[in-house]
């Protein structure tokens, strides 16, 4: 059983074949983790232990002088020193003023699994046997006096008294600013403070320190503990209490104490503490003297701003869509069971009740049973919603009955029994707000503890997989600098003597290690420097990348909004808004047209709403317009190409077909501020192939990606805004001689996300018949505006004809470039079309066994088989038509309404392509007499210090901007950061980050966190771990001998971080440059472009350009260099960003610049992440289709 004992002190194998190891571990787990003291197995055990304990004259419960107690094998314990009881029912004399404060810069430790009663002695020999788990369950925490023979009961009286003790000495240690040996409170108080100081940093759950153990169990206990009528708890809240209040905190010894002491989980959260102001400790003893200068927006905002952003964290009425469906339908079918609810349970019918003048009387109709099918349905989104429909049905009632009838009479009786229920709804919503708000480990803001972010998305690499998403809780493999991931089919597939070529390094198989797909993390917090409440810092909206250095203090928004109301002025806080961001002609002229359309919008309900309710228009407009800024900027205008593909371009090469499409690729971003935060709503993605552009695509601009949140204020206003920002960007290309706009109406598939990551759990994703409507009813409008022509789509325009697959548009990310691709890749090795009608036909001829063998061997272009001369009905088919095209149309037929063209009436525009329905024209003539629509007038603007804006033409100038370059780096940006939109406050948070990195473009898009301290290192050196996945320690956590560092044991690689500039001069903007500095900017680009290129390929030594040896050394320099552009060398980072500029256009498929290929195969992944959701949206919409059609 020795042996036994010591292997399963060390063995955490759930598969050991070490006989009785597993079975007895799972026997002491159960030991330790059980609480029933009628437990059949555990209870004859302990008493056991009791009585052992007894008869060794009391040498503690893990060490047996006799050796007959179980674990008398360790070393016998010392007794720790004396302490002196506290007596529950008398105050102290002088009652400590602080509590131990919580770990400010790591993660607590878990509380260890059960907690010693003896303490291994200082001179404990090493060569001592391994430790195994004690087995006194945690509820036991105190020492057991010597000589004891006392009942249980009475030793539990015991330990109950020296919870207390340990519980006030820990508080008072915390505080006690006085010299070892020289505290007139308690003898204890040096000691105290040295154990305070261990348990701040120690994570070990077998710690050998005397009374670590112990303390971190009762600390535990005392902040989970919600027993008001605890004998342990109680009592010391009791005391506490008579103090009343909180006083700052004191730091514990040899522990970072600088300020904004952000990413820090509150595991260990202050007890309450009193106000004696004789006794704290003096700000400057507390902490350094901090710059008043904030990193949080809050301190922006005006005091209604964060009256309102405090408010939208109270979670009373912003329930989730399970709870409020919950609550409502209790609500509604208590109202709809009541005697009179069957008046109000079913729309009002006017032609069978006899009324014609009741919709002249009730402009909005509303009733119980619509407002059931809603709630089932998810419409609501919050309680206030749900509460004005029902408030309206009776309102309709008593507005068109009079107030003598009988249904004048029901809706009022049924309308005071809703008022009651929905004031107790309220009231159990607020009272277990209240009661969660209670919880001391709870944000301060919203009242929650752990909040967790969605999992982590990891992508295979293998050739298998082409980029597909990993699934949750599955195995997978990772190497190559932690960057690269194969799932297990694709790991089972590697050859283990080949290498693995990527990018940047090549690995073999044997490097891979193993992981599981099961990383949950949770949200960072931060320390207000006023109330030291724990706040998240998603809630507080703390930019954690501008506390670089720690100085800086932050005030929580409560504390905030205290200093204002006192007229206390705000910190200096220089927080870039959305209105910072560049202009461009687009953008301003987007901004202006949504603009002058809103206003009226506005006005035109203001109208309807003074006619309803019978109020003033300038009230009704007032509230109705009382919404957030709308603004609308253009982030990203740079040249891109759309390569063609392989088999396409081999089979039309005799006609010249192009390699490549250039286009013009521009973001759009439409923000609104909402409680004083620029919140991100709608990103639009479009790609524009000019005049000079090759044949098919010419004149064309794709709307390829959009993509919005459903936080617009208010919320049925957001379908108008973004038809009109579509509308209006039609309109603008039209005057800028564009011919033809291609969509492809098809939403993204479950799980997949096409810009905005972790979207509303409430937001639905459109089918693809409604998303396809949404499209035509906005070209609709743009026809009555004269701005859209013909309507039509693929199909009817290029399948129709005779018409070679040539003469289709060739777009990035379309149906078409991926289809046929597949279909030219079957003909030519022989298959039929998946799924097809000729398919189907030959299953029918099973008996045909001929026929089913001589399959064709391959086509090309110049010959055709039988299988293209016999159609689905069995007749002969145009031999003369190009058989891509014919296998397209089988494709393209049964789904052609989501493949919309629409014809621009631009001024070289042919006549049948302005060809419009009647009713188009009959709508326009009638608008030219009554409401025309006049363009918008881009006014001159000038910023706050009265400087003219400048206006970018994104035509002719670049906007690089490498997170929105594509929506996939957008993507990636937020999903490495747990940038998310799930709920409003974290789109707050993300809109605002996002605004940091647009307008700090060269600031690092991803940081790396300490894995003790969970800090964000932004500057300095941080020690990485080259062997473990994403493990970092800071300075301090490295330095510090009893920082927990988890399981690694490797040897840590110190790499300097580079500082990151806020560009503090200009407020965090981002610097305007003139015309003239912009075309100076861009030549010394391409002259340095131009530089880079003849020094790579130049061998002579004596080379006839000043500048060629200098850049040669800059090249070698890169080459050699160990800190690289990531670890801040300048000179590394400027030649990387002159190669990226070379690698966006080289062509040559063996490029002697340095880093070219790897530049270029580093783009190539993200757009196979792109092309990889795109195929998967186009299997599905076959195969949907497909079924469909074969089904009728």
């Amino acid at each position: 059983m020795k042996r036994l004992w010591q292997h399963m002190a060390k063995c955490e194998d759930y598969q050991c074949v070490v006989p009785h190891c597993y079975s007895s571990r799972t026997l002491l787990s159960h030991f330790r983790k059980c609480k029933d003291d009628k437990c059949q197995v555990c209870s004859p055990v302990r008493q056991s232990v009791w009585r052992n304990k007894s008869s060794s004259n009391g040498d503690g419960v893990n060490g047996s002088g006799n050796g007959n107690s179980i674990g008398g094998d360790r070393p016998r314990p010392t007794q720790p020193p004396a302490m002196p009881m506290y007596d529950p029912n008398q105050a102290p004399s002088q009652p400590p003023q602080y509590a131990p404060p919580p770990p400010q810069y790591r993660q607590p430790p878990a509380p260890p699994p059960a907690v010693s009663q003896g303490y291994r002695p200082d001179n404990s020999s090493s060569s001592t046997p391994p430790r195994a788990p004690p087995l006194i369950p945690p509820r036991v925490n105190s020492q057991t006096p010597q000589n004891s023979s006392a009942r249980p009961q009475e030793t539990w009286k015991e330990r109950v008294l020296h919870k207390q003790q340990r519980l006030l000495l820990l508080r008072h240690a915390s505080k006690c600013d006085a010299e070892d040996g020289k505290c007139e409170v308690t003898p204890h108080c040096a000691s105290m403070k040295r154990l305070w100081a261990h348990i701040s940093t120690c994570a070990q759950k077998d710690c050998q320190v005397a009374h670590c153990l112990s303390s971190r169990y009762v600390l535990m206990h005392y902040r989970k503990c919600k027993d008001s009528k605890c004998p342990a708890c109680a009592p010391v809240r009791a005391a506490i209490q008579k103090g009343g209040g909180q006083t700052p905190v004191r730091k514990p010894p040899e522990r970072d104490t600088t300020g904004g002491k952000q990413g820090r989980k509150p595991e260990k959260r202050p007890l309450p503490e009193d106000k004696d102001e004789s006794n704290t400790i003096s700000h400057e003893n507390k902490r350094p003297k901090k710059e008043e200068v904030s990193h949080s927006l809050i301190n922006s905002f005006s005091v209604q701003q964060i009256e309102l952003h405090i408010q939208s964290l109270n979670r009373t009425t912003q329930l989730p869509m399970k709870i409020l469906k919950e609550r409502c339908l209790a609500v509604v079918k208590l109202l709809r069971d009541h005697e009179h609810g069957w008046v109000f349970n079913s729309p009002v019918d006017p032609v069978a009740l006899g009324l014609p003048d009741y919709f002249q009387i009730v402009k909005k109709p509303m009733d119980l049973g619509t407002i059931n099918k809603k709630l089932e349905n998810g419409i609501y989104h919050s309680i206030e919603d749900f509460d004005t429909d029902v408030r309206l049905t009776f309102k309709n009632a008593m507005s068109y009955n009079d107030d003598k009838s009988v249904v004048y009479g029901m809706a009022k009786d049924l309308k005071e029994v809703y008022e009651s229920e929905h004031t107790k709804m309220l009231t159990r919503l607020k009272k277990e707000e209240d009661e969660r708000r209670q919880n001391e480990r709870a944000c301060g803001l919203c009242g929650c503890e752990k909040l967790q972010f969605e999992p982590p998305v990891f992508f295979c690499s293998g050739m298998n997989c082409q980029s597909k998403r990993i699934h949750r809780n599955r195995h997978f493999y990772v190497g190559g600098n932690n960057q690269y991931n194969w799932c297990t089919a694709c790991y089972n597939d590697l050859d283990e003597k080949t290498a693995i070529d990527l990018p940047d390094l090549s690995v073999k198989k044997l490097d891979l290690r193993k992981k599981k797909n099961d990383e949950i993390h949770e949200e960072n917090w931060v320390q207000c420097d006023v109330c030291d409440r724990w706040i998240h810092q998603i809630c507080g909206l703390f930019n954690a990348r501008q506390n670089k250095d720690t100085e800086s203090k932050y005030s929580c928004p409560k504390c905030l909004l205290e200093q204002r109301k006192k007229g206390k002025p705000a910190p200096k806080s220089e927080h870039p808004t959305a209105e910072d961001l560049p202009r461009t002609k687009l953008s301003e002229w987007l901004e202006a047209h949504v603009t002058n359309r809103i206003n009226d919008k506005f006005k035109a309900l203001a109208r309807e709403r003074e006619e309803i309710d019978k109020i003033a228009f300038d009230r009704a407009y007032e509230e109705i317009s009382n919404a957030g800024k709308i603004t609308i900027r253009q982030v990203t205008s740079n040249d891109s190409k759309v390569d063609v593909r392989e088999r396409m371009k081999s089979r039309y090469a005799e006609k010249k077909y192009p390699d490549e499409f250039p286009y013009r690729c521009k973001c759009i971003l439409v923000f609104q501020n909402l409680d004083g935060v620029d919140v991100i709503l709608f990103a639009l993605y479009l790609f524009e192939h000019g005049e000079d552009n090759a044949a098919p695509n010419t004149r064309t601009i794709y709307i390829s990606y959009l993509d919005s949140v459903h936080y617009m204020r208010p919320r049925n206003l957001r379908t108008f805004v973004y038809h009109e920002i579509l509308i209006a960007y039609l309109d603008y290309a039209r005057q800028r001689g564009f011919a033809s706009a291609h969509i492809w109406a098809c939403p993204p598939l479950k799980g997949d996300d096409y810009i905005f990551y972790a979207k509303p759990e409430d937001q639905k994703t459109p089918k693809d018949n409604r998303l396809r409507q949404w499209y035509i009813d906005m070209l609709k409008e743009s026809q009555y505006r004269g701005i859209v022509g013909k309507i039509t789509n693929m199909y009817d325009l290029y399948f129709t004809g005779n018409l070679d697959a040539t003469a289709v548009p060739y777009l990035e990310g379309d149906y078409f470039s991926g289809e046929v691709e597949n279909v030219i890749k079957n003909i030519e090795e022989g298959k039929n079309g998946k799924g097809g009608l000729k398919s189907k036909n030959k299953q029918k001829k099973k008996g045909d066994a001929d026929k089913t063998k001589k399959m064709r061997k391959g086509t090309r272009s110049g010959g055709l088989d039988d299988d293209f001369i016999t159609g689905d009905d069995g007749k002969v088919q145009d031999l003369t038509r190009d058989p891509v095209m014919v296998e397209l149309s089988n494709s393209f037929k049964p789904m052609k309404e989501s493949f919309i063209v629409a014809f621009l009436n631009w001024e070289g525009s042919k006549p049948e392509h302005r060809v419009v329905p009647k009713e188009v024209e009959e709508e326009r003539d009638r608008r030219k007499k009554t409401d025309q629509v006049k363009p918008p007038k881009i006014t001159v603007k000038k910023d706050k210090y009265g400087k003219l804006l400048k206006i970018i033409n994104d035509d002719a100038e670049d906007m690089q901007c490498e997170i929105l370059e594509n929506r996939q780096a957008f993507l990636n940006l937020c999903r490495g950061n747990h940038y998310q939109f799930d709920e409003p406050r974290r789109a707050k948070h993300t809109s605002m980050m996002v605004l940091w990195h647009l307008h700090n473009r060269d600031a690092a898009k991803f940081v790396q966190m300490c894995f003790s301290c969970s800090k964000e290192i932004l500057t300095g050196v941080r020690y990485n771990c080259p062997t473990c996945n994403d493990y970092d320690l800071c300075s301090d956590c490295y330095n510090n001998p009893n920082a927990n560092r988890g399981s690694c044991t490797h040897k840590l690689v110190a790499k300097p971080v580079d500082g990151e500039s806020n560009q503090s001069a200009n407020g965090g903007k981002s610097a305007q440059l003139t015309e003239a500095q912009r075309r100076e900017r861009q030549r010394h680009i391409r002259l340095h472009v131009q530089l880079l290129e003849h020094a790579s390929l130049c061998s002579s030594p004596s080379c006839n350009s000043s500048n060629c040896a200098k850049m040669k050394q800059y090249l070698k320099h890169k080459q050699e260099c160990k800190l690289k552009q990531g670890n801040g060398c300048k000179i590394c980072k400027r030649i990387i960003a002159l190669l990226k500029y070379h690698a966006q256009s080289c062509k040559n498929k063996v490029c002697p610049i340095p880093q070219c290929l790897v530049i270029r195969e580093r783009i190539r992944q993200i757009a196979k992440q792109q092309q990889a959701m795109d195929d998967r949206r186009r299997q599905v919409m076959n195969r949907q289709y497909r079924m469909g059609h074969m089904a009728n």
